[in-house]
């Protein structure tokens, strides 16, 4: 059974098909229609075949960065038609320089008339083929041919609610409730014998690996949040998306919002993905400012060196093991701050006086100059410039049992700083490292390259200011 993310790869293959026929055709266009005297323009294999092979590859690439490929079924449909409409213009502005200014022609007016027959041939045919697809998905979920298992946690009102909006969609979601699971049998029961009743709560793993549900719709009225951290601790990285049934405070407050009419109000809970051409971007800016950062502050680390070196006997550069993206252990790479063999009756935070930190590294810790090496990890991809803070094996499990959401900040990469090492600061106890993660998940949510200089502008703001600690 598809999963729904995957409904892209329907669109790449449809823009390759088209892109590929409307430069044959356009081609076909110059040399018939538009200079048909030039003797420049003959019909070679190049031409047929691998010219147009080219340019479809191109627009596949330039619609994947615009993020016209991720989750089609989320996107509102005339958003994704604008977004093809400027996309598809500032494409063929591009090829327009590389491909099509070198045409024989008799005078620059037809400069013009070129790029605008490019234009509409290949907007109208790529508009057409995302029409004529998007029906054929819409009718596959309408006729339920495409389906999408769902399995709804809870048994009273709002659960019924839920299930009842679900069952009076007349577009067609693509959500196919196969069962609920209830989570207190003294509760009233508004499912029983509308719905099959899959099990209890605490049945919830078994359930998963048995029935393999693309999505969970969490749908209780008490103890949201205590059930909400249990259901993450036990998917546990399944490729399961989760989603809260919205309160009244939630359509207040805006959070509930709709691409398109035939959408279920549903709040989703995870990370908010950034498209792919700002995943690049961000990756770009990432490398560009760790080796400015690493040239231009050559000559600061060498002082800092210097200052280490001085302060107390051990190594300059402080190595140690944490966990990055997907959990995966890295070495991560700092200046020194603490006497060697800190830790030697075993793992401790630092906290506010710390005898084991050394004199200069009490002020390498206020300006956070002690992190600086880190642009090494960055640029070896380990780490980025904004993103949760990297904590050890030995603390990620603490946090996990009483804290198990702490699970979702490691489905990005770790960052330099973060908005919780913005808005609350360095942790000295696990019960700070939770209070601090509570920021960290709104970052989650709320993720754009915007955000990111935001937190960076903030960032060099407390450096200045020297309020690390």
């Amino acid at each position: 059974m598809i999963r729904r993310e995957f409904l892209g790869i329907g669109f790449i293959i449809s823009d390759l098909i088209i892109s590929y026929g409307a430069w044959i055709g356009f081609y076909f266009l110059r040399r018939e229609i538009l200079y048909p005297q030039s003797p420049s323009l003959p019909p070679t294999l190049w031409e047929y075949l691998w010219s147009p092979l080219i340019v479809s590859l191109y627009w596949v690439v330039l619609f994947l960065l615009g993020g016209l490929y991720k989750d089609p079924l989320r996107q509102s449909f005339l958003k994704r038609l604008w977004q093809r409409l400027w996309l598809s213009i500032l494409g063929s502005l591009a090829l327009f320089f590389v491909a099509f200014i070198d045409d024989p022609i008799p005078n620059y007016k037809l400069y013009y008339k070129t790029l605008s027959y490019y234009i509409l041939l290949q907007l109208g045919c790529i508009l057409g083929g995302e029409i004529l697809l998007h029906g054929l998905i819409r009718l596959g979920l309408r006729r339920r041919r495409l389906r999408f298992p769902t399995i709804l946690i809870g048994q009273g009102e709002k659960a019924y609610q839920i299930w009842r909006e679900f069952k009076n969609n007349p577009f067609g979601t693509g959500y196919d409730i196969i069962g609920y699971l209830t989570v207190d049998a003294d509760k009233p029961n508004l499912l029983a014998g509308k719905l099959r009743h899959l099990g209890k709560l605490e049945d919830l793993e078994s359930i998963l690996h048995r029935r393999s549900p693309h999505h969970l719709i969490l749908a209780v009225e008490e103890r949201e949040g205590d059930i909400l951290r249990y259901v993450l601790s036990v998917i546990n990285g399944l490729p399961i998306e989760v989603y809260l049934a919205p309160e009244t405070k939630d359509y207040i407050g805006g959070t509930v919002r709709l691409e398109s009419p035939q959408d279920i109000p549903l709040i989703r809970v995870g990370v908010e993905t950034l498209s792919p051409w700002e995943e690049l971007l961000k990756r770009g800016f990432d490398i560009v400012v760790s080796v400015v950062a690493l040239i231009l502050l050559a000559p600061v680390y060498g002082i800092i060196a210097i200052l280490v070196r001085l302060s107390s006997p051990g190594p300059i550069i402080f190595r140690q093991e944490r966990l990055g993206k997907n959990m995966v252990p890295f070495t991560m790479y700092k200046f020194r701050t603490m006497y060697v063999d800190a830790e030697k009756d075993g793992p401790a935070l630092s906290r506010e006086g710390d005898p084991r930190i050394t004199p200069i590294g009490r002020w390498l810790r206020k300006t956070r100059l002690d992190e600086i090496p880190q642009f090494w990890n960055v640029l070896k991809g380990e780490m980025s410039l904004v993103g949760p803070r990297p904590e050890r094996a030995y603390y990620v499990n603490q946090i996990l049992k009483k804290a198990p959401e702490y699970r979702q900040l490691f489905k990005i990469k770790p960052g330099i700083t973060s908005l919780g090492m913005v808005k609350y600061g360095y942790a000295s106890s696990v019960e700070e490292m939770i209070e601090r993660m509570r920021y960290d998940l709104i970052y989650l949510a709320n993720r754009s390259f915007l955000l990111d200089l935001k937190i960076l502008l903030y960032t060099v703001l407390r450096v200045l200011q020297a309020r690390g600690k």
